[in-house]
């Protein structure tokens, strides 16, 4: 969850935790015992009770911190199946057991209806499409210079060239030649005791530091790739901070 909305984080929360919500609004509004309160939710026993009860709402909230183009039509959906079941809510029926819906649950309502008209706007839902807008995924970059080969549209030839920042998404690379944003070069990438060949798509071209290049996403074959990446970039973060550690000591005893 970190750096999300904080806006987004609340909501969801308040799903997630929606369905203890609920015991805490029966144990305060009724005579009952939590005892007899769970006795009495244990008598749920159709397979539509069980998940309105326990389920939908923590789905809701799953759904908004996970940000994903199937996030948004999930979100939306359960406020409006819950609009829907208040509105069609039978006279003493399960959950409430009296005649209209709990004053609560007729807020909660009204807020679901907010929540539609608030996630309808532009500005709201284009993080749920839109990766770039997506600013707490950014993954740290390291600027560091490994030396690195790559191929392009012929496996024979080798370019050398070096890496400038790498992250777990990417990396930049020195490279002057002239290849097409969009392009898929296969690198292979040597740190320390850690070697990994990998394919990559060309997203840009500019200049980095004074360097002109390009920046490589990284695309993993399968789970493995992905992995053996995070292991190398974790320890080229350790070793970053001890170099930066030292620096930080040795401009501390030259002052």
């Amino acid at each position: 969850m970190k750096n999300r909305p904080l806006i987004f984080i609340t909501i969801a929360l308040a799903h997630l935790l929606e369905p203890v919500i609920k015991l805490l609004y029966f144990k305060a509004t009724t005579p009952f015992s939590f005892t007899t309160i769970v006795s009495n939710i244990s008598q749920i026993h159709t397979p539509r009770e069980i998940f309105e009860f326990w389920f939908l709402f923590p789905l809701g909230g799953l759904a908004l911190l996970g940000v994903k183009k199937w996030s948004y039509p999930v979100f939306v959906g359960v406020q409006i199946y819950s609009i829907y079941s208040h509105m069609t809510y039978e006279k003493y029926t399960w959950p409430y057991v009296s005649e209209v819906p709990f004053v609560s649950s007729l807020v909660l309502l009204f807020v679901n209806a907010l929540i539609i008209i608030y996630f309808a706007l532009p500005d709201v839902r284009r993080p749920f499409f839109d990766r770039n807008m997506r600013w707490w995924e950014t993954r740290t970059r390291y600027n560091l210079r490994i030396p690195m080969t790559f191929t392009h549209s012929n496996p024979e030839h080798l370019f050398d060239c070096d890496i400038l920042n790498i992250s777990q998404s990417g990396v930049f690379i020195n490279h002057k030649g002239a290849i097409e944003v969009g392009s898929v070069i296969h690198m292979n990438i040597n740190y320390k005791e850690y070697n990994i060949t990998l394919q990559g798509t060309v997203m840009s071209q500019h200049a980095f530091e004074g360097e002109r290049g390009i920046g490589v996403k990284f695309r993993f074959q399968n789970i493995w790739e992905n992995l053996y990446m995070r292991k190398i970039v974790k320890n080229i973060s350790k070793d970053m901070a001890l170099i930066e550690k030292a620096q930080k000591k040795a401009e501390k005893m030259a002052a």
